[in-house]
C-alpha cells in the first residue's frame, strides 16, 4: 500500500488555524454562505509507479468515498493483473479519513477505463465505462474493438457480474442515470451499426448519442441512438418529472440535431421515459461548445464544459479556451450564461448544485490571470463557485509546479465537505510527497470548519473575555471553531425537570450535572459530586444543585417526591376538543405494578382499554368520536405490597 506519507496515510495540514484565519472565518459567517471559501483539509496522491487516474468520485453510505478511473501500474495500492499491457479499470474505496480500505483493478491486455460509478442498495457498486480486451477478466463481445463495459461489485470490490454492450466499431458507456422505475439508463457514445446499436445515423468513423436501458441486474430492456451523421455524443443525464434530460455535444446538422449548429455545440436532448424525442436544441457560438456535466432541478437546467467561441450567445470571453456554464429553463429557454477562465485552456469537468442555489463548479485551468486565483504552475485543479444567477463568488486554485486535473467533485453539504479527485503529477505544494513526480490519483478534501456558539456560566459576564477555539474530528484534522461567550444563570435545571416521582426503595438517576458541580444533602445519593448520580432516599428530599464559580456559586433545587404507596387520582368529566386542556380521560398519578383501566357506554360496550397509567382515552371508539354522555370505568392496578386494588365509577364526556 502507498500512500501520501508512503504507508503513514493521509498527511495533516502543515499549516494550523491562525488567529488570522480564525478571524476571516468568523467573519465569513455574517456574510452569504456563498462567499465561504473553504479550506484544505488534506490532499493525497493513491496509485502505483505507473499512471493512475480517478475519473469519477462519490459518497458512500459509510462515510467514506469510492473513486474510479484506470491504471497502468502493477505495484502501489493497485493489484497485480498478469494479463495487463495497457489500461485496466480501477477502483478504489476509501474511509472518512482518505486512507485506503481496498483497491480493485479489472481488465486483459487491452484498454479498460471506468467514467462512472454508483452505490447500489446492497452497498456494493456499479461501475460504467468501455473495455477493448479479450482476455483476461473480461467478458467475451465484438472482439477488437471498444465495448461500453458494466461491472456490478459487492461491498468489499469483488466482480459479481459484467456485462459487454456494443457493435463491431467503438462503443464506450459515459454515465449511469438511475430511472423512477429502479432501472438504469446507460449513456453511451457510439460508432457501431449493429450489435446492441443498430439504429446509428451516423456516417462511417463517427458517433451517436447511445442509450441502453437496463434492469437492476444488467439485463438490456431496450436502446437507442440520436443524433446525425457526424459527431454527437451524449455526456450526463438527468430525470425531472417525466422526462430525461440528457447533454453533451453536436457536430451533425441533421437528424437529431437543429440544421442550425455551427460547429460543434452545446447539445441538449429531451427525452420521455420511453425513449421518445421531446425536443433537441444545440446553445453556442460560432467555435466549439461541449457541455460535460449538468446540474437538473424542478424548473431549471445548468450546463458547464468548456467554450472557444466568442459570440452570442456566448460573451466575455477570457482566452481561446474558457469554462462555460449556462442555465435554461426545461423547455430549453436560455436563462443566463458566464465564461470562466483566463488566456490559456480552462475546463468544467463536474458540477454540484448547492442547497442554497449556488453551483460548485470543479475542472482544470492552465491559466494564470482572469478569473483564475491562485495559480500554481502548468494546469491546476480548479474549484469555482458562482451563485444562482451564474455569477462568480469564489474561485481557488490547488496542485503543485506539475500538471493536475481535477474531473470530478462531491459534496457533503451538511458536513461543508468537498473532495475533489482527478490526477496529479506533482510532488510539492499541495500533493507534497516524498516521492519522485508520478501520475498518480490525486484526491484533495476541503473543509469549510463548522463554527458554534457556546454559553460559559459566569458570575459578571461584563467581565467574561469571549474566545475561540479549535476541536478536531475523529481523523485529527480541525474541524469545528467553538466560540465561548459567558453568560450569567442561576437555573440549572429546565422548568420541565426540576422534580420527580418514586416509590421508596426504587433508584433514581438524578439529573446529569456539569463538572465541578456538587449535590446536597448526600443523604441517599450514590455520589454527590459526580456527573450521573443514583438517588435512593426513604423520604421526599429536596436537593440543591452547587456550581461554584471563581468569585460566586449558582444554586438551583430538585425535589424527589418518595411514594410509599400508589397515588392514583381519577377524574369525573373531560373534554376531547383539542384545545390542549383535559382533552383525554384517565388516572393521574403513579403505580407500582399491574395497571389496567376499562372504559364502557351506556350499553356495557367497552370502548377503551389500557395497561400503561400514560395512556389514556381520547374519547373515540376504533377512531371515530363518541357522542357527549355518561361512561363508567373500572380501574385495576397493583399496589406497592402487589395487591390488587380496584376502583368503579362514572365520567362525563363533554363535547
Amino acid at each position: 500500500m502507498r500512500l501520501t506519507g508512503r504507508n503513514q496515510g493521509p498527511l495533516k495540514p502543515t499549516h494550523p488555524f491562525s488567529t488570522s484565519l480564525l478571524l476571516i472565518l468568523c467573519l465569513l459567517v455574517t456574510a452569504s454562505s456563498v462567499a465561504q471559501l473553504p479550506d484544505i483539509q488534506w490532499a493525497n496522491k493513491y496509485g502505483g509507479s505507473a499512471v493512475d487516474i480517478a475519473q469519477r468520485i462519490i459518497l458512500t453510505a459509510d462515510g467514506g468515498t469510492a473513486l474510479a478511473g484506470y491504471t497502468s501500474s502493477k505495484d502501489g495500492i493497485v493489484p497485480t493483473q498478469p494479463s495487463r499491457d495497457y489500461w485496466d479499470l480501477l477502483v478504489v474505496k476509501l474511509s472518512s479519513c482518505g486512507e485506503l480500505q481496498w483497491a480493485k483493478s479489472f481488465g486483459g491486455t487491452g484498454y479498460e477505463s471506468a467514467k462512472d460509478i454508483l452505490q447500489t442498495a446492497d452497498g456494493g457498486f456499479l461501475v460504467l465505462g468501455e473495455t477493448n480486451s479479450t482476455d483476461g477478466d473480461v467478458t467475451s463481445g465484438y472482439g477488437g474493438t471498444k465495448d461500453v463495459w458494466l461491472l456490478k461489485l459487492d461491498a468489499s470490490g469483488n466482480l459479481q457480474w459484467q456485462k459487454r454492450y456494443g457493435g463491431s466499431q467503438m462503443d464506450i458507456g459515459n454515465r449511469i442515470v438511475t430511472l423512477p422505475d429502479g432501472n438504469y439508463m446507460l449513456l453511451c457514445s457510439t460508432a457501431s451499426h449493429d450489435g446492441n446499436f443498430p439504429g446509428n445515423r451516423s456516417a462511417s468513423g463517427f458517433t451517436d448519442g447511445g442509450l441502453i436501458k437496463v434492469d437492476p441486474n444488467g439485463q438490456v430492456l431496450w436502446t437507442r441512438c440520436y443524433g446525425g451523421s457526424r459527431n454527437d455524443e451524449l455526456f450526463a443525464g438527468a430525470v425531472v418529472g417525466n422526462r430525461m434530460y440528457l447533454t453533451g455535444y453536436a457536430n451533425s446538422v441533421d437528424g437529431d440535431i437543429p440544421p442550425s449548429q455551427k460547429n460543434y455545440d452545446v447539445w441538449l436532448l429531451c427525452l420521455d421515459l420511453t425513449g421518445n424525442k421531446m425536443y433537441s436544441k444545440i446553445f453556442g457560438g460560432s467555435q466549439n461548445d461541449v457541455a460535460y456535466v449538468m446540474a437538473a432541478k424542478q424548473d431549471t437546467l445548468t450546463l458547464a464544459g468548456y467554450t472557444t467561441s466568442t459570440d452570442a450567445p456566448v460573451s466575455g470571453a477570457h482566452g481561446a479556451q474558457d469554462g462555460w456554464v449556462f442555465q435554461c429553463s426545461t423547455d430549453g429557454k436560455l436563462i443566463w450564461q458566464n465564461t470562466l477562465g483566463g488566456s490559456e485552456a480552462d475546463y468544467i469537468y463536474d458540477i454540484y448544485p448547492m442547497a442554497n442555489g449556488s453551483f460548485l463548479l470543479a475542472g482544470a485551468t492552465s491559466s494564470p490571470d482572469g478569473t483564475i486565483a491562485g495559480y500554481k504552475e502548468s494546469s491546476d485543479f480548479w474549484v469555482s463557485m458562482v451563485d444562482r444567477d451564474g455569477k462568480l463568488t469564489w474561485t481557488r486554485n490547488y496542485g503543485g509546479e506539475a500538471a493536475e486535473n481535477c474531473f470530478s467533485v462531491a459534496v457533503n453539504e451538511s458536513l461543508q465537505e468537498y473532495y475533489l479527485a482527478g490526477y496529479t503529477e506533482s510532488g510539492d505544494d499541495d500533493f507534497n510527497a516524498s516521492w519522485p513526480q508520478q501520475t498518480d490519483i490525486g484526491l484533495i478534501k476541503l473543509k469549510m470548519p463548522l463554527l458554534q456558539n457556546k454559553d460559559s456560566i459566569v458570575c459578571d459576564p461584563a467581565q467574561f473575555v469571549s474566545y475561540t477555539d479549535t476541536l478536531q474530528d475523529a481523523c485529527g484534522y480541525d474541524s469545528l471553531i467553538v466560540t465561548y461567550h459567558g453568560v450569567r444563570n442561576d437555573s440549572l435545571f429546565t422548568a420541565s425537570n426540576r422534580a420527580d416521582t418514586i416509590f421508596v426503595g426504587d433508584v433514581y438517576n438524578m439529573p446529569e450535572i456539569q463538572k465541578g458541580m456538587y449535590w446536597i444533602p448526600a443523604a441517599g445519593l450514590s455520589c454527590d459530586h459526580c456527573a450521573v448520580v443514583q438517588a435512593s432516599p426513604t423520604e421526599t428530599t429536596v436537593y440543591t444543585a452547587v456550581l461554584p464559580l471563581d468569585q460566586c456559586e449558582i444554586r438551583d433545587q430538585f425535589t424527589l417526591v418518595v411514594l410509599k404507596d400508589a397515588s392514583v387520582f381519577v377524574p369525573n368529566a373531560f373534554t376531547p376538543n383539542g384545545d390542549g386542556k383535559n382533552d383525554r380521560f384517565g388516572p393521574l398519578g403513579k403505580v407500582p405494578g399491574k395497571y389496567d383501566l376499562r372504559v364502557f357506554n351506556r350499553f356495557g360496550e367497552m370502548v377503551f382499554q389500557s395497561n400503561n397509567i400514560e395512556q389514556r382515552w381520547d374519547g373515540t371508539k376504533r377512531g371515530q368520536p363518541e357522542p357527549s354522555g355518561s361512561f363508567s370505568y373500572v380501574l385495576e392496578y397493583l399496589d406497592i405490597y402487589q395487591v390488587k386494588q380496584t376502583k368503579k365509577g362514572n365520567l362525563l364526556l363533554i363535547r
